[in-house]
């Protein structure tokens, strides 16, 4: 039988092979094109940033980091300056606050500053530290409400070590975002100095498995990002207390994560390098 007189013969089951091919066809490349879809669309299993080490941080000045700074402000670097900083005496911290943990502690116990105000509390965390109580001319009460009686004209803070090992580097940026902002309610008028969490020496990062620069790094390239180089300026004090591998200097600490009384000097220097005159 010739293939024309086949096709005559059987009409319908022609129809049915046209129909068959044609909707495989059809059916098999809308399923491709639904799994490549799926595969663009895929939510990310990890956030990548916890995955940085210290050798993948570059530690750069604020002012360079910060778009705000670079796209908004004609002023560069003079000499006697380093970026939108100045370098100031002890009498610019008459007006001011430290904000932190043990090792803002230290600054207060040993740095010889009594011209300035200290609310600080040892094991506090960036979750806590609003709700933590300190004494204000005798009295108990929260940071927060302390912050809400007495005006200042610069508020410090530090905090990070104690948060390594719990919870996510943008959960802690979030919250961190979250307590700035209270404090700028509560201190309209001051210049809030972000300080970056303090780095620990290379054995304490290399022994510990939350406890290390890599994930302080990660932390501290979030925490650029609340500067807005206005009334909001991040400073980075490990650039003065680090070793040649960007580490805490390991002659420094007793412990790999404090400073000694005797070491203190650098963090005073860098602090009073760092003011913001206006």
């Amino acid at each position: 039988m010739t293939l024309r007189k086949w096709l005559s013969t059987y009409p319908l089951t022609v129809i049915m092979i046209v129909c068959w091919i044609a909707g495989g066809a059809y059916f098999g490349s809308t399923g491709l094109y639904k799994k490549v879809e799926a595969y663009q669309n895929a939510p990310v299993a990890e956030n990548m940033l916890d995955k940085l080490s210290a050798s993948d941080e570059k530690i750069v000045p604020a002012y360079i980091v910060d778009p705000q700074w670079t796209k908004n402000s004609s002023r560069t670097a003079q000499a006697g300056k380093t970026g939108v900083f100045s370098k100031v005496d002890q009498s610019y911290l008459d007006d001011a606050v430290f904000i932190g943990d043990s090792r803002t502690d230290t600054l207060h116990l040993y740095a010889g500053w009594d011209n300035a105000a200290y609310y600080v509390k040892t094991g506090t965390n960036i979750w806590s530290i609003m709700s933590d109580t300190v004494k204000v001319d005798g009295k108990s009460m929260t940071i927060e409400k302390a912050l809400g009686k007495k005006k200042f004209g610069k508020v410090y803070i530090m905090l990070g070590v104690n948060e390594l090992g719990s919870g996510t580097a943008e959960s802690f940026y979030q919250q961190f975002k979250s307590v700035v902002k209270k404090i700028r309610k509560l201190q309209p008028d001051a210049i809030i100095f972000v300080e970056s969490i303090m780095h620990v020496t290379s054995k304490v990062s290399a022994s510990s498995k939350s406890i290390t620069n890599g994930a302080i790094n990660t932390r501290n390239k979030l925490l650029r990002k609340l500067a807005d180089n206005e009334t909001i300026f991040f400073i980075d004090e490990n650039t003065a207390l680090d070793d040649e591998n960007g580490a805490l200097t390991a002659k420094y600490t007793f412990d790999g994560i404090h400073l000694e009384a005797k070491y203190i000097g650098p963090w005073k220097e860098f602090i009073l390098s760092h003011g913001v005159v206006r």
